[in-house]
C-alpha cells in the first residue's frame, strides 16, 4: 500500500489546506539519511510528503532520519514534548509496511515498552490531528 496520498488527503482534511512539496524529503536524501536503513513504507512515505512540515516538532518531535536510535531492540521515532515517553518501532518489524508502534517509559532499570495498537500510519495521523484539534480522532 503507498501511504503518500493518505497522508495528504488526512493533512489537508486536518489542516484544511494542502501540504507544500517543501514539507516533504526526495527518495534521494531519505537514502542519504537513512544510509540504506531499512524503514517501513508508512515511515518512508511519511517523510516523503511531510517530512519538513512544521507539526513534526511543534509539540512532540520526530526524529530526523539520520537520528532513528535503537534501544533495547525498538528504533526511536520522535519524543513526548517532555521527554516522558518516546514512541518507537520494534527493530524485528522495521521491514513491514505499516507497523506498531511501541511508547517507551525509561525507569531505573531501562525502558518499559507497551504496544499502542496503532500502526506507524494512523499513530501519525492520531498525533497530529490531536495537536492541532486536542481531540482524539480516527
Amino acid at each position: 500500500m503507498l501511504f503518500e496520498q493518505w497522508y495528504i488527503d488526512q493533512f489537508r482534511e486536518t489542516l484544511g489546506e494542502p501540504l507544500n512539496k517543501s514539507d516533504g524529503i526526495s527518495n534521494a536524501e531519505i537514502e542519504k539519511l537513512t544510509k540504506g536503513k531499512q524503514i517501513p513504507a508508512a515511515m518512508r512515505d511519511y517523510f516523503r510528503v511531510a517530512g519538513r512540515h512544521w507539526l513534526n516538532t511543534n509539540h512532540n518531535a520526530l526524529h530526523p532520519l539520520d537520528s532513528l536510535d535503537s534501544v533495547d531492540g525498538y528504533t526511536i521515532f520522535m519524543d513526548e514534548n517532555q521527554l516522558v515517553v518516546q514512541w518507537a518501532i520494534h527493530d524485528m518489524e522495521m521491514s513491514d509496511e505499516d507497523p506498531i508502534v511501541y511508547q517507551g517509559q525509561q525507569t531505573e532499570i531501562g525502558y518499559e515498552w507497551y504496544a499502542e495498537d496503532l500502526t506507524f500510519s494512523r499513530f501519525m495521523v492520531r498525533m497530529w490531528r490531536w495537536i492541532i484539534t486536542g481531540e482524539v480522532q480516527d
